[in-house]
């Protein structure tokens, strides 16, 4: 089963600086949840890494924190480049000195791609990814791609920030990013609360949300040319299903994807506590979305 492996994702570290009232670290963006602030091992990736012999791509996210807030990523980012592996890192690029991202370009050169998470411009960026520094943000995306790193602008619409889709897409081009991601399954929480005084905050969908969703919940009978509603999730929509990957988390854990963070894959099996078919059922649910 190792040998099929071609894509490992990795949760570097539960730390990140922000406070995304929908992120899974956090109560609605208000004061954290009960888990363990920590760092992968650099010795445990090598030992996952060396049982993945056909491994092309590491890509650095998680689920808890954002992997430049790895107090370890120095030495966890050495691993990946010794073993000439593409990188993939998705980051609220908030953290880090332009120098530290200017020579992360020039160490990767090509094998590198950064996701940078870039909510509308400064006015708005801050109210869904609070605590981070736009100007900040763009000045580090800046010297990444500057140093002939390859990057894009993910965006997430919302409310209070649709009316500056263009201009982003517009500054994104300016700056040099090499495409503007536009993230349609926005993660719209129910609750919302300010980090720093517990205040409820506004974030609601922006107008096409429900559009979206309406057409992404449809399909075409191809027989009777009748729209009807799609009861599945293609496998195609579960990037752990579709690119032979697995999940390893801060903690050391190797999981068969990111939504079972906690169930250990090992010696290519998946724990005999899980039903196989319920396993997939809920992953190709959960990851479908």
């Amino acid at each position: 089963m190792y040998d099929t492996i071609k894509w490992l994702h990795v949760e570097p570290s539960t730390r990140c600086n922000a406070w995304c009232s929908s992120c899974s670290r956090n109560k609605s963006g208000f004061g954290l949840k009960d888990f363990v602030l920590e760092d992968l091992d650099p010795d445990r990736l090598k030992q996952v890494l060396d049982k993945l012999p056909n491994l092309t791509t590491v890509q650095l996210c998680g689920n808890l924190g954002d992997p430049c807030a790895s107090k370890l990523i120095a030495q966890q980012l050495k691993i990946i480049k010794d073993r000439d592996l593409d990188l993939q890192i998705h980051t609220n690029g908030s953290l880090r000195s332009t120098d530290w991202w200017h020579t992360l370009a020039k160490t990767f050169g090509k094998k590198i791609t950064v996701w940078f998470a870039i909510d509308g411009l400064e006015d708005t960026h801050k109210i869904y990814r609070q605590a981070t520094n736009w100007k900040k943000i763009i000045e580090n995306a800046k010297s990444f791609i500057d140093a002939g790193g390859y990057a894009i602008w993910q965006f997430i619409p919302f409310a209070h920030n649709e009316h500056q889709i263009k201009e982003c897409m517009q500054l994104s081009s300016k700056l040099g990013f090499a495409k503007f991601q536009f993230e349609k399954n926005a993660r719209y929480p129910s609750k919302a609360y300010d980090y720093k005084s517990g205040k409820p905050i506004d974030i609601r969908p922006w107008s096409k949300h429900n559009e979206q969703w309406k057409r992404k919940g449809n399909i075409l009978n191809k027989k009777t040319g009748e729209t009807v509603a799609r009861k599945i999730v293609e496998k195609k929509n579960c990037m752990h299903l579709a690119l032979s990957s697995l999940f390893l988390n801060a903690s050391g854990v190797l999981a068969p994807c990111c939504y079972f963070k906690q169930t250990p894959f090992e010696d290519g099996k998946i724990e005999r506590s899980i039903n196989t078919k319920n396993y997939i059922d809920q992953c190709l649910e959960s990851c479908g979305s």
